[in-house]
């Protein structure tokens, strides 16, 4: 393992939009003038007061991993996976509660977070499932369930479609399996519009509409790549080449997808302009007897606009007993 200087705790304060700062304000309870859907809220530090270490690959990349919870739980480990051009304190919220009653392992993706951008040039979803692959290893976890975000929730279908004996279940929130998110296409049978997105706020009265103009990605990090990086002056170029990898990539179809012998839920916010709806469904209508959850009253940051809900069906998937991949009750 290689040293670094590691910044561990983030003094910055993120800047906020408009809308944010409204709806976080004072307390930061729930501010009625704002949709949840469009609340960006800051991130907090992880239960063990994000003490983590480094794993030099392979491949001669280094990436920042930490574990903590109930390490002897009988429970399957968790392994979360967070988006792009973010880090691991994304899924704060979800770590400190699962660590409770198990095991997590949070590693922030190559390139990114507290893990450097060195010894690689290109970013790809099949290299973020292979340094899941060898963490796993290091650590002698033979299974893990998987809840993944964005970048993160792309990167757990990877790993269920290719290490199959290693995934024992997959919560993918927020995913997208063809990068122009054109597949099955704008016809889609849930949401039939302009962009297969839906958005509204108090200048429609609350009405959704299509949600016109280019479909976009963005990862919430209030702690910065600048914060945390052990090569700050290597953020902006993670930050240019993440997007070039959204670009081209994942490009998957129905045969990809049914490689998946694990139980899946397909899950996303009904209001979710960053992934268009369509791309949930192609999750749970090619992968086998997946299951597909829409979050109500919030977008694509839903792990963090409404942690209460996101945790309770996170957990009811996590703990739900199946027999092969079809729930038993």
């Amino acid at each position: 393992m290689r040293a670094y200087n590691l910044v561990v705790i983030v003094k910055g304060i993120l800047l906020l939009s408009s809308t944010a700062i409204a709806a976080f304000s004072g307390s930061g309870a729930y501010n009625a003038s704002v949709p949840r859907w469009q609340w960006d809220p800051k991130l907090h530090p992880l239960a063990n007061r994000d003490r983590g270490q480094y794993l030099n690959l392979s491949s001669g990349v280094d990436v920042w991993y930490t574990s903590f919870g109930k390490i002897h739980s009988t429970k399957t480990p968790v392994l979360l996976l967070h988006g792009g051009i973010g880090n691991s304190n994304q899924m704060f919220n979800q770590a400190n509660y699962l660590a409770k009653t198990r095991r997590v392992i949070l590693q922030d993706t190559r390139g990114q977070g507290r893990s450097p951008f060195t010894n690689f040039d290109t970013f790809h979803y099949d290299d973020f499932a292979r340094d899941a692959i060898a963490l796993l290893d290091y650590l002698k976890i033979p299974k893990v369930a998987v809840v993944g975000w964005s970048d993160g929730a792309i990167t757990g279908l990877n790993m269920a479609m290719n290490y199959t004996s290693r995934i024992e279940r997959v919560f993918a929130h927020g995913a997208n399996v063809q990068a122009n998110q054109s597949i099955p296409g704008l016809n889609d049978p849930i949401i039939n519009s302009d962009s297969g997105s839906l958005d509204s706020d108090f200048r429609t009265n609350g009405t959704a509409y299509a949600a016109n103009g280019r479909v976009r990605k963005r990862a919430a990090d209030a702690y910065t790549c600048e914060s945390l990086s052990p090569m700050p002056e290597r953020c902006s170029a993670m930050e240019s080449g993440v997007p070039k990898m959204w670009s081209s990539e994942p490009n998957w179809g129905p045969e990809a997808l049914a490689k998946i012998r694990c139980p899946v839920w397909s899950v996303d916010g009904d209001h979710d302009v960053e992934v268009q709806r369509n791309q949930a469904d192609a999750i749970a209508a090619w992968v086998p007897f997946a299951g597909q959850l829409i979050l109500p009253q919030v977008g694509h940051q839903a792990l963090l606009q409404d942690v209460t809900f996101f945790n309770f069906a996170m957990g009811y998937f996590l703990d739900m007993e199946y027999d092969g991949i079809l729930p038993s009750y």
